[in-house]
C-alpha cells in the first residue's frame, strides 16, 4: 500500500512539474514578446543587443540596426479607429517576422516604432533589405471593417561600429536617421 501511495504521489508530482514548466514558458514568452505583434519587446531588445555587441566586438563583425516608424499613424487611428491601427501594427509585425533572417532580432520598440537588429549585415545589404521591407509594406492592403487600408513606413539605419560602440549610441543614430527620412518626405529609408 505504501508503495502504491508513493507511486501515486510521484505521478502527481510529475504532473505538477509539467504544469509549472508550461507556466514558466508562458511567463517567459509574456516577458519577452509584444502581445499584439508577436515580435520581441524592448526589454528583450536591450538584453539581446548587449550580447550581440559583445559578439561583434570579439569577432570584429558589423551590426546593422533599422528603426522603423509607421507614417501618419495617429491620423490612421483618428480616421479609422484604434482597432484599425492595431491591424496595421499586426500586419507590419507579420511582415517583419517573414522578412528577417533566423539570426536577426525584430522588436516592437514602442507605439508604432520597431527595431531590427541584423548581426553580420553590412551597409549595402542593410540598405537593400530596408528598401525591400519598405516596398513590401507599401504594397500591403489591410482589410478592416470593409475598408482597405494602406500605409507607409519611414526607416533609419545605423551601423556598429561606424555610428556607435554601445546600444544607446547606435539606436540614437538610427533614430536620427529615421527622423531625417521623415523630414525628407516620409516613406523612405535614410542611412
Amino acid at each position: 500500500r505504501a508503495e502504491e501511495k508513493l507511486k501515486e504521489a510521484n505521478k502527481h508530482l510529475g504532473e505538477q512539474f509539467g504544469e509549472i514548466k508550461i507556466l514558466q514558458d508562458y511567463l517567459h514568452e509574456q516577458a519577452t514578446r509584444d502581445p499584439l505583434t508577436g515580435l520581441y519587446n524592448r526589454l528583450y531588445l536591450y538584453t539581446t543587443m548587449e550580447r550581440e555587441l559583445a559578439r561583434a566586438k570579439r569577432e570584429n563583425s558589423p551590426i546593422s540596426v533599422m528603426m522603423i516608424d509607421i507614417d501618419l499613424f495617429k491620423d490612421l487611428n483618428d480616421t479609422h479607429g484604434h482597432q484599425a491601427g492595431d491591424e496595421v501594427l499586426k500586419a507590419l509585425g507579420r511582415l517583419l517576422r517573414s522578412s528577417v533572417r533566423q539570426g536577426d532580432i525584430a522588436c516592437r520598440y514602442g507605439g508604432e516604432e520597431f527595431i531590427i537588429i541584423m548581426p553580420g549585415v553590412d551597409e549595402a545589404d542593410a540598405e537593400r533589405r530596408a528598401e525591400a521591407i519598405r516596398h513590401d509594406f507599401n504594397n500591403l492592403c489591410i482589410n478592416h471593417g470593409g475598408a482597405e487600408l494602406f500605409s507607409a513606413i519611414s526607416m533609419g539605419v545605423a551601423f556598429y561600429p561606424q555610428h556607435g560602440n554601445d546600444m544607446n549610441e547606435i539606436v540614437k543614430a538610427a533614430d536620427a536617421a529615421l527622423y531625417e527620412a521623415k523630414r525628407a518626405g516620409r516613406n523612405r529609408v535614410h542611412i
